[in-house]
């Protein structure tokens, strides 16, 4: 605790000794006025500049040399006893050998003798009462210069301190922890003839925290240390021969690191700094085998350059010619700007598609996307891209720093990213940027007329039941009634496995028990992914509404009609999605919608519709049949004697009969996909579609069509045209 309180002290004394700031004397408002205002006196309200203002003592600001400042440490006069001073008074020149040999005697009684020899007055304490035994070589006796030594050996030994006053040397057991001598000259305290010493060590580089595990090894068991860190600053109390090696110690730990430490700086020209600094440290760490490398680099991304700290003389040769490595010029260290040609889809929606694949900023943005993806497929168990990847499936780093823009002009894509950004970019716009396939979608759109042979709609299984050839299909029922029986139950959709070649087949199988009106027969060539639509039909005008008003003013009444039209006829939207394995999945969409009959008073126009809107999964040049739309029509038909029955009144009534029959019909959508390669030759689907086009207007003038002999035709399967 003394020895704190001492150290303390001597900073308070360095404190007070350094000279207090002058301060400006307090200016008064007044004066302020009066000198500031000189050139504009008469706008001075007096009253202001007569009454008295209370203002603060104004301090100009220290300047910035006072400041700035690098500190100083107190200055510590050395702290000795009076026990060396002495010595120098001694007569020490005498060679007259001296044998001492005792064997267990009173410490107290060699002390005597030595006082003796000395010639010197001893007061010697009563509590020192040690025995000790002491042996002097016969060969190289004692001389009287060595008996000081031998003294100060004996006190320190059994503890005692000897003060001087005066001549008379007082020994004494020590009662106190504090040494004898305290000082900061090393040189002075090492030579110290007391038992033991304390310096005061200011550290410059390492940390008084630091220092005492480094220096205690060496002052133990009896040394100890006291640090101060507020000023850096430690006290070191052991012996003074102690001293000299923990010195020695201090002065290669305690040293300048900068002179010490290899320091070098490397400027970079390509690359940037943070990026080397990390790909170097891999490199030091994999070279040293240790996971801390005893080399240190620091990215300074202001200049763009790092500092490399290696220990002393460990030579910068190797990391120099690493760093050259890592900073030489590429292309792949700057962002250029690069155009994409796009070849087959539209440059805004595959700009829009790759923005949205590439813009994850940070994980907790990533995080989110995916949850929100869960949660919609949950919702959406299967969802088709805007782009399908029909190409091999790769791989992409999906960590790029990519800025793209369409340009609608020229349908194209500028990139903004490094080559090597760029490069992994394109692997996905090529996948994506595929010569898209097409599907040549065949349809016939009939109607069947239903007898009672047939009255609930067609038998799809006996038709194709007898013929083997085509027994392969897939059985759709859209809703007939359970109560039908088996042999009578009306098949109202089927997919046929089985390769067909054309539908003039299918069309001659139905015909063959039906009688079959063909209402349109189109073929339609659509892209992947894309919808194609069909509108065959009429404008008609119908009226709406009729509005009768009446005015009090006047007895008549007006009547307002609304007209409108309305699309009527066959509406076909149909859209293909192709998969890598010949798999098309078709959404159909098919309406027929006619002119009905008049209804209510008003005799207001009806409309007949029969929609049909499903998706389905199917092979390549598979046909699918829908049907089960039936529909049922009041025919009036009237019978007669001819030319009487035309009789005007007598005709009507004595001549001629009218009927009136339900009219059962059955709409039937035949459709044949087929995929087409624009890459490949398709000469033979161009060859069909042709041939296809000849039959045409027998087909739509027949009003029933292939009943009896199949024609023939020239179309060939998909295996004969391979």
């Amino acid at each position: 605790m003394k020895i704190f309180i001492l150290l303390l002290c001597s900073s308070i004394l360095i404190s007070c000794s350094n000279k207090p700031l002058k301060e400006t004397p307090a200016i008064n408002a007044k004066q302020l006025i009066k000198k500031e205002l000189q050139s504009d006196k008469n706008k001075v309200d007096k009253s202001i500049i007569d009454s008295s203002i209370i203002e603060l003592p104004y301090s100009k600001p220290t300047p910035l040399k006072k400041v700035n400042k690098i500190g100083k440490l107190p200055e510590i006069t050395t702290i000795t006893a009076q026990t060396s001073s002495g010595i120098a008074a001694l007569n020490l020149n005498d060679d007259t050998p001296i044998q001492l040999d005792f064997e267990q005697v009173s410490l107290r009684e060699i002390l005597q003798i030595i006082g003796d020899a000395l010639e010197i007055t001893m007061i010697i304490d009563s509590t020192i009462g040690d025995k000790v035994t002491l042996r002097t070589s016969d060969e190289k006796p004692l001389t009287k210069k060595d008996l000081w030594p031998l003294l100060q050996l004996l006190l320190n030994d059994a503890g005692v301190v000897m003060e001087k006053r005066g001549n008379i040397y007082h020994l004494k057991k020590i009662e106190s922890q504090l040494p004898n001598t305290i000082g900061l000259t090393p040189k002075t305290l090492t030579t110290s003839d007391s038992p033991e010493v304390m310096q005061i060590t200011p550290l410059r580089y390492i940390t008084s925290e630091a220092a005492p595990a480094i220096i205690n090894p060496l002052i133990q068991p009896k040394g100890r240390i006291i640090s101060l860190p507020m000023l850096n600053v430690i006290g070191i109390v052991t012996t003074p021969q102690r001293l000299l090696r923990i010195n020695k110690l201090l002065k290669i730990i305690d040293a300048d690191p900068f002179l010490h430490r290899g320091m070098r700086l490397f400027r970079l020209v390509n690359s940037k700094s943070t990026d080397v600094q990390a790909e170097l440290e891999k490199i030091l760490k994999a070279v040293s085998g240790n996971a801390d490398s005893t080399y240190q680099v620091i990215s300074l991304e202001r200049i763009n350059a790092i500092l490399v700290i290696a220990p002393p003389n460990s030579g910068f040769g190797e990391v120099a010619l690493w760093v050259g490595i890592l900073d030489e010029r590429s292309e792949e260290s700057g962002e250029q700007i690069f155009i994409y040609k796009v070849k087959n889809l539209e440059a805004e929606k595959l700009a829009s598609t790759l923005t949205n694949a590439f813009k994850i900023e940070n994980k907790k943005d990533a995080e989110d996307i995916e949850k929100q993806k869960h949660n919609e497929s949950e919702k959406e168990e299967s969802k088709t891209p805007l782009f399908p990847v029909t190409g091999s499936q790769m791989a992409i780093s999906a960590e790029l720093k990519v800025n793209i823009v369409s340009d609608e002009s020229t349908n194209s894509l500028l990139i903004r990213a490094n080559p090597r950004d760029y490069r992994q970019l394109l692997e996905t716009i090529y996948q994506l940027d595929q010569v898209p396939k097409e599907v040549m979608v065949n349809m016939v759109i009939a109607e069947v007329t239903l007898t009672k042979a047939n009255k609930f709609g067609i038998d799809w299984k006996y038709i194709f039941g007898s013929n083997k050839s085509n027994s392969n299909y897939m059985e759709t029922d859209f809703s007939v009634p359970s109560s039908i029986g088996d042999s009578k139950n009306p098949l109202t959709g089927l997919v046929f496995n089985k390769v067909v070649g054309s539908l003039t087949g299918l069309l001659n199988v139905i015909a063959s028990t039906n009688d079959i009106s063909i209402l349109s027969r189109p073929s339609l060539l659509v892209r992947n992914n894309e919808e194609a639509t069909i509108s065959i039909g009429s404008n008609e005008p119908f009226l709406s509404s009729i509005n009768r008003s009446s005015s009090s003013s006047i007895n008549n009444s007006y009547v307002t009609q609304d007209v409108q039209y309305k699309d009527t006829g066959i509406t076909v939207k149909v859209t293909p999605r192709i998969n890598d394995n010949g798999i098309i999945n078709l959404e159909i969409f098919q309406e027929l919608s006619q002119l009905g009959p008049e209804r209510t008073t008003e005799n207001l126009q009806s409309f007949i519709q029969r929609k049909i809107e499903t998706s389905v999964v199917v092979r390549d040049s598979s046909a699918i049949i829908i049907g089960g739309m039936i529909d049922t029509r009041k025919k009036n038909s009237k019978q007669g004697l001819p030319g009487l029955m035309n009789v005007p009144v007598l005709g009507n009534n004595l001549f001629s009969s009218t009927d009136q029959n339900d009219e059962r019909t059955e709409l039937v959508l035949m459709i044949l996909p087929q995929i087409v390669n624009p890459e490949a030759d398709n000469r033979p689907i161009i060859r069909e579609f042709r041939q296809r086009m000849k039959l045409v207007s027998n087909l739509l003038s027949s009003e029933y069509v292939f009943i009896g002999e199949q024609p023939k035709t020239t179309v060939k399967n998909k295996e004969e045209i391979k």
